[in-house]
């Protein structure tokens, strides 16, 4: 496995998009740059003008974007939180934005891959959902247990995220010796 050297933040959106802000902080403990994109859905949620303000992360804006120009660094994609959409799109490699790309990308060179889902109970029941994870989970993709929280099912705490961060970045430490 190649080390990790960056983390890839990708936003769907879903309403926990609101906490990108706080999770972005915390992530600052792991020492790598971290990245942000936003899906077209979550531009509605959180503006990229208010992702200005949170220090300690890059917003990415395009394929030619300098962090993107000159070949992508190995890195740890998390997809926080991930919608029905964005983690159906990822299971069937659908690579149609910059975001579901990226995620793609980092499947194919096996990379670690962490999802949180946060969706409304119905979606959430749907059986391409359930199908949708299993196949991630044997690609090796790490989903992160979501919450619930009165009709929806929420992205996990951010603690629970750091977590699963924290283990995958370890799992790639290990795997170097």
């Amino acid at each position: 496995m190649t080390q990790v050297s960056a983390i890839y933040l990708v936003v769907s959106g879903a309403s926990a998009a609101r906490c990108v802000p706080e999770l972005i902080g915390e992530l600052q403990q792991f020492d790598l740059p971290v990245y942000t994109l936003l899906t077209e859905n979550a531009r509605r949620i959180l503006s990229p003008y208010h992702l200005a303000d949170v220090e300690g992360h890059t917003y990415v804006r395009s394929y030619f974007d300098a962090v993107l120009v000159d070949g992508r660094r190995p890195g740890l994609t998390l997809v926080a939180p991930a919608t029905f959409n964005t983690l159906n799109k990822i299971a069937q490699g659908i690579a149609d934005t910059l975001a579901h790309s990226l995620v793609a990308e980092a499947i194919g060179a096996g990379w670690p891959v962490i999802i949180a889902p946060s969706m409304n109970p119905n979606l959430a029941n749907h059986p391409q959902m359930a199908q949708s994870l299993k196949l991630l989970q044997r690609w090796g993709v790490k989903a992160i247990e979501p919450q619930m929280q009165d009709d929806l099912l929420m992205m996990a705490p951010i603690p629970n995220i750091i977590a699963g961060v924290e283990s995958a970045l370890q799992a790639v430490r290990l795997d170097m010796r």
